[in-house]
């Protein structure tokens, strides 16, 4: 027996095994954890009957391979979106999967992409279910998120700041990059100041963006400032994603009525939140 559970809450994949005595010699398997889109094998561990052992780390839309002691490849437990993600991932999946059996293209816009490994978005863009626009203003994670996307038709890449109308703004970078931010505050309550650098540059605008494109859908990962720029909206998408753990109570607040006004209905999960327009 093997059990497989992802947890979105604490970011770990707990693997549970039962008997191995007549699949493997010494009855130990060889766990592999693999990142879904680059490939990279995250954790190795090896499991003997009746023990579990847990993968915890950003990139959870993982693969996870069993290997016996001679390296035969005995069993493959390939992430799906609906047995292993969270509702958001879920609700983003079945409306783009609904669209394309009814030959309706759709068109995405993600924000705060990182590298391109972990996100609500990745496995419907893998799947091919939509175009989208993949932006980050960090040079080294859009450089890996270039070379996890290389050759992938259905993507096009930028590297670039967002902001609601564009123009000059101090940047903050540090660590792996998963708080890089124009918002001071946010990225000092993960890191200090040794870690931090900042420097001046240039924010393309949100709302030329949303403006100049017929998104569908759009996915925010801004550290800060997703707020912010939804509020800035007049010409809304069908789906908003967004991370709203980081959010203060008056932007919290605002963004509650403002979906109420535009007929969204909302859900809540695990620090983000997704609102779908009403009667889709």
């Amino acid at each position: 027996m093997i059990d497989i559970k992802y947890d979105r809450k604490t970011n770990t994949t707990k693997v549970s095994i039962g008997d191995t005595s007549t699949i493997s010699k010494n009855c130990q398997l060889k766990l592999k954890f693999k990142n879904i889109i680059s490939g990279e094998i995250h954790y190795q561990p090896v499991l003997g009957s009746n023990t579990w052992c847990t993968w915890c780390g950003a990139e959870l839309i993982t693969d996870v391979l069993f290997y016996d002691v001679d390296d035969n490849l005995i069993y493959e437990h390939k992430w799906d979106v609906m047995r292993d993600g969270d509702e958001i991932e879920k609700q983003l999946w079945l409306y783009l999967k609904n669209r394309k059996n009814k030959g309706i293209s759709s068109k995405g816009l993600v924000i705060g992409t990182h590298d391109g490994r972990n996100g609500h978005w990745i496995y419907s863009i893998k799947e091919n279910l939509s175009d989208a626009l993949l932006i980050d203003g960090s040079e080294k994670q859009f450089s890996e998120l270039k070379k996890n996307y290389e050759g992938v038709v259905n993507v096009s890449m930028v590297n670039s700041i967002v902001t609601v109308d564009g123009g000059t703004v101090e940047w903050y970078q540090g660590g792996e990059g998963y708080t890089d931010t124009v918002v001071s505050d946010l990225i000092h309550d993960w890191l200090d100041d040794s870690q931090i650098t900042k420097v001046q540059k240039e924010s393309i605008s949100f709302k030329e963006l949303i403006e100049n494109n017929n998104f569908d859908w759009i996915h925010l990962d801004v550290e800060g400032i997703d707020g912010e720029l939804i509020l800035s909206l007049e010409k809304l998408p069908n789906v908003i994603i967004y991370e709203s753990m980081n959010l203060d109570e008056n932007t919290t607040t605002a963004l509650k009525y403002f979906f109420q006004k535009n007929n969204y209905n909302v859900i809540v999960c695990n620090g983000n939140t997704i609102a779908v327009k009403q009667g889709l």
